[in-house]
């Protein structure tokens, strides 16, 4: 995983790191200012020299494998000039000074560290929004699994609805509120269907639900005309939690989010036009 730090200029802490070398590393500087010979030995009390030694040098091992490891990861991180940044990852939304990562479907964006999965997830919300409205919806309704556990049964109360404009694009998703659903409106208008449209998808073009979708709405003969989709986030995309929470200037519990959200399940229940 590649840890990338998005600056004002190159000159605010500098791109030029030198590269980890295992025969660079100063043994003696990590045992002066890591492992206190002296003080471990007086802690372990009135054991036998063999056994205190033998602690001190398990310790000294496991912190050495710690201080080495460290370094290594510290070779993952890229520090690059807001400029530089946006040059070579265009499709970035909002970019900013910040801490960031590779997103998981396109070498040429970046997410942020801060709060990874949520924002990947109300990012997968979003392309399914305006992928529904591109295949002919006329109306979304997005009702979350918590609200379904609060109303009791299959349905939330009007009074527990929201309705937002469909033109307001990318963010729908994060107008959702704890206990209400979302109620997205399309101009209802007919469409014509890109036939490629889930092959330029980031979430999915490989979907097999959604492209059933796509496939009937283009059979002009007999088109679905209402579905109900379940939208869930499961994946890590192998997300080093520990790194990142290295390079978070403030306390966020990625893996506590993470698994929150992957509980959670999204219910897409979408009316499309004639």
């Amino acid at each position: 995983m590649i840890i990338i730090k998005v600056v004002h200029s190159n000159s605010d802490h500098g791109t030029q790191r030198k590269p980890f070398a295992i025969e660079d590393f100063d043994i003696r500087d990590f045992v002066h200012k890591r492992i206190p010979i002296e003080k471990s030995l007086a802690e372990l009390g009135n054991k036998d020299f063999l056994t205190r030694l033998t602690e001190v040098m398990e310790r000294t091992a496991s912190k050495l494998l710690d201080d080495i490891r460290c370094q290594i990861e510290d070779e993952n991180v890229e520090i690059l000039s807001l400029e530089v940044a946006r040059q070579r990852y265009p499709t970035t939304h909002n970019l900013s000074i910040g801490t960031y990562t590779l997103h998981p479907y396109d070498s040429k964006k970046l997410t942020r560290l801060e709060h990874y999965h949520a924002n990947l997830a109300f990012e997968k919300d979003d392309e399914l929004i305006i992928l529904l409205g591109r295949m002919g919806a006329k109306t979304l309704r997005i009702t979350d699994s918590d609200s379904l556990k609060k109303s009791g049964s299959g349905n939330v109360g009007v009074n527990g609805v929201l309705v937002v404009d469909a033109g307001l694009g990318v963010g729908l998703s994060k107008k959702m509120e704890t206990g209400k659903d979302l109620l997205v409106t399309f101009e209802g208008n007919t469409v014509e269907i890109d036939p490629t449209l889930l092959k330029r998808s980031l979430w999915f073009a490989n979907d097999s639900r959604l492209n059933a979708i796509f496939e009937s709405r283009r059979f002009s003969q007999n088109k679905i005309e209402s579905y109900t989709l379940r939208n869930t986030y499961t994946d890590t995309f192998d997300f080093n939690f520990a790194l990142a929470s290295r390079y978070l200037t403030v306390n966020v519990a990625l893996r506590t989010e993470y698994h929150s959200l992957s509980k959670k399940e999204r219910f897409f229940h979408v009316e499309f036009g004639k």
